[in-house]
């Protein structure tokens, strides 16, 4: 169902609620939490505050994408947010390389629900539901909740946002407090047009293991470059030293009007026949009516702002580049 222009300017102006039901939840237990995490992720983990969290890769050893991940560090364990459905071959990957470790893994995906909070007024709103003052919590921060739960400010839009990951059984509850705060209740369908105009990728689909690590355009936030040896860290290193990548994820504005589906395939020009590229995610712009779109493309037409041209009718579209490949 298309969700309207008002519902989607509530969530960049106000605030509105929208329950995301299956995202992958893991918890990590055990005092070698940390290290063991840490050597098989590209990011830095061991030194990650209590109540922080960070971006990172799960890659194999050829320093491919196998799994994007948000990691949030607890006194005494870590949670791992992902998308849905990767729960089990997330658990498998890792589980693989537990040897003598202390390390407990618990996949909390059935126990929790989570609840997205999206809006210029969810930090004033939700303050008066949590009892905290959330404007001193950055971006990536982490608070545990009073009757159990977590609060995350994370934001997957261009707004302010928030995720609430709750017990199963407190989601009802929850959202009716969160009406009564003036928070808007959303459908789950309202997330997939913010996530894709802030460029945020869905795992599995826009990035895959078929893409080196920085090819997803999320090195600076996800890859760190002075951690030390983990799986996959070699050719990661290397690509890094030779100062290129052929392609890298990006994403596309129609100039006018369109609604064009996903596998649209994109051109530098009205009269190219070679593609550099195809949309593995679009939505119509609930107030625009252009076309947005997300994919990997080839590094000749990344340019910020720059012309592209989508579909077998050549549709005018503008490139949107979120960080520059190198």
């Amino acid at each position: 169902m298309p969700v309207s222009a008002e519902l989607y300017q509530a969530a960049r102006q106000l605030a509105v609620a929208i329950p995301l039901a299956g995202r992958t939840h893991i918890e990590i237990l055990g005092r070698d939490r940390a290290s063991f995490l840490h050597n098989f992720c590209t990011n830095q983990i061991k030194a990650l505050p209590v109540g922080t969290g960070c971006e990172a890769f799960v890659p194999n050893i050829k320093g491919r994408i196998l799994f994007h991940v948000a990691v949030f560090a607890g006194e005494d364990r870590l949670w791992l947010e992902a998308v849905p459905e990767v729960a089990t071959a997330l658990l498998t990957h890792l589980d693989r390389y537990l040897i003598s470790e202390d390390v407990q893994l618990v996949d909390r995906t059935n126990d929790w629900i989570q609840i997205y909070i999206s809006g210029d007024q969810a930090t004033d709103r939700l303050a008066t539901q949590v009892g905290a003052e959330l404007s001193t919590l950055a971006e990536g921060g982490q608070m545990s909740l009073p009757e159990g739960g977590l609060l995350r400010r994370w934001s997957y839009g261009l707004a302010p946002g928030y995720s609430l990951v709750i017990p199963q059984d407190q989601a009802d509850r929850w959202m009716a407090t969160l009406a009564q705060a003036g928070i808007i209740s959303g459908p789950p369908a309202l997330f997939e047009p913010l996530r894709i105009e802030a460029g945020y990728p869905h795992a599995g689909i826009d990035i895959t293991e078929e893409h080196l690590a920085q090819e997803a355009s999320r090195t600076r936030r996800a890859i760190s470059f002075t951690k030390g040896c983990y799986l996959g860290q070699e050719p990661i290193a290397r690509l890094d030293a030779l100062g290129h990548v052929n392609r890298a994820f990006a994403g596309v504005e129609t100039i006018s009007s369109a609604d064009l589906p996903v596998g649209t395939e994109l051109f530098a020009t009205a009269e190219a026949s070679a593609a550099m590229g195809q949309l593995t995610s679009a939505t119509v712009h609930p107030i625009t009516g252009h076309t947005l779109g997300l994919g990997v493309f080839k590094k000749a037409v990344l340019v910020e702002g720059g012309p592209c041209y989508l579909g077998p009718d050549r549709i005018p579209a503008r490139v949107k580049v979120w960080e520059a490949p190198h």
